[in-house]
């Protein structure tokens, strides 16, 4: 019992130790990259409600909700690493047609699951900070996944953007259909892990 209790507290000291600055400023750049994803999903939700793709518009809501779950649960892992509170001011996003913005999203998305996230992931493992390595896991599966909702979009083919939009709680992963398991991060609703935010545009 004793070994165990040294091992695990070894874990989050090192976590908290000076050598150890760089992996909580990636948490904090991380905070900062979705806080200004929710804000540029927000924008862009806007914009297609103007343009009249009200499918569109709700996917991007549906995204902005994501977006806030991995900020959530960056947050939450730096309140427990002993870190203050930081929650910095979105930028002022860049909006152009509901066209152009897909594309952004498509480009911002495959930026933080391809580049960011897995430089961030490989530090905090070389820190040993597990939780940070699991916030980020997460965040960069359910960024995938997003790229690979947003790829699929065709405004010429109302088909391709579903009515209706599932997001996990735990990760923020995107569904168009009711599941009972996060296809993303596989958690489950019995277990109350997952529990879906629903977005109708119907």
């Amino acid at each position: 019992m004793t070994i165990l209790f040294v091992a695990i507290a070894s874990v989050f000291v090192s976590c908290n130790k000076d050598d150890n600055k760089k992996t909580i400023e990636n948490l904090k750049v991380a905070i900062a990259e979705e806080t200004n994803a929710k804000a540029k999903y927000q924008a862009f939700a806007e914009k297609a409600t103007e343009e009249g793709y009200k499918e569109v518009a709700n996917m991007f809501r549906a995204a902005a909700f994501a977006e806030n779950v991995h900020l959530k649960n960056h947050s939450d892992v730096l309140k427990r690493l002993g870190e203050p509170k930081f929650t910095p001011t979105a930028e002022t996003p860049t909006v152009k047609s509901t066209a152009e913005n897909i594309q952004a999203a498509i480009d911002g998305e495959t930026w933080e699951y391809t580049d960011m996230y897995p430089g961030f992931i490989a530090t905090a493992e070389k820190d040993k900070c597990n939780d940070v390595v699991e916030t980020f896991t997460l965040a960069k599966k359910a960024e995938e996944n997003h790229a690979n909702r947003f790829s699929t979009v065709s405004l010429s083919d109302n088909t391709t953007v579903p009515s209706v939009f599932f997001v996990c709680t735990r990760c923020g992963g995107m569904f168009s259909h009711s599941i009972t398991r996060c296809g993303v991060c596989q958690a489950e609703s019995e277990l109350q892990y997952y529990i879906p935010q629903v977005f109708d545009a119907r």
